[in-house]
């Protein structure tokens, strides 16, 4: 029987010691990506009101298929998919604590995150996906019209951001690294 997602662990995973900064770093990913291309871009494939994922209800605490409000992007650093992001809120938090979150469009939403003094991330969660995750195959299916296959394994990261004025608020965010995030180099001036 395939499997709904592999676990998701606390520790840092056995990642080519050259690659794990891209899991690992606790600054903006999106920040990082602008510092290592010369155009990044990113491309919403979707955003919209639906089922809690299976595998990330217990994560942000919600019961089985409780409608959420979730988007979905590919980030490109010069034109090339580097990384999938998958992001979840509950409907009822959406106007009170992320009233930015549904007029994003094609903007980074790390730069809203990281630009509010009142929100605080969680720690990080990692795993390593297989073709049999349904994480995974959302994935393939968001880097096919790219004409991008997936190896068969992918390193993916995920965390939680709190609102620090409302209780119980929270947003997961999680991002799947693409094989090409690993060939990026700094940009130099």
């Amino acid at each position: 029987m395939p499997a709904l997602h592999s676990p998701w662990q606390i520790y840092v995973p056995r990642i080519d010691r050259a690659h794990r900064h891209w899991l690992t770093d606790v600054g903006s990913l999106t920040q990082k990506l602008k510092q290592h291309s010369q155009g990044f871009t990113v491309l919403r494939q979707a955003q919209q009101r639906a089922p809690t994922p299976l595998a990330e209800s217990h994560a942000i605490n919600m019961p089985n298929r409780r409608r959420t409000w979730q988007r979905e992007v590919l980030l490109l650093c010069d034109g090339i998919p580097v990384v999938y992001a998958h992001t979840i809120t509950p409907l009822e938090s959406v106007s009170r604590d992320w009233p930015f979150f549904k007029r994003l469009g094609n903007q980074a939403l790390g730069v809203a995150l990281f630009a509010n003094p009142l929100i605080r991330r969680a720690h990080f969660e990692y795993t390593r996906l297989s073709e049999r995750d349904e994480l995974y195959q959302t994935t393939q299916a968001a880097v096919a019209n790219h004409g991008l296959v997936l190896p068969k394994h992918i390193w993916a990261r995920r965390c939680i951001f709190h609102h620090n004025r409302h209780k119980n608020s929270r947003m997961m965010v999680t991002e799947v690294m693409l094989p090409a995030i690993y060939n990026l180099r700094k940009q130099t001036l």
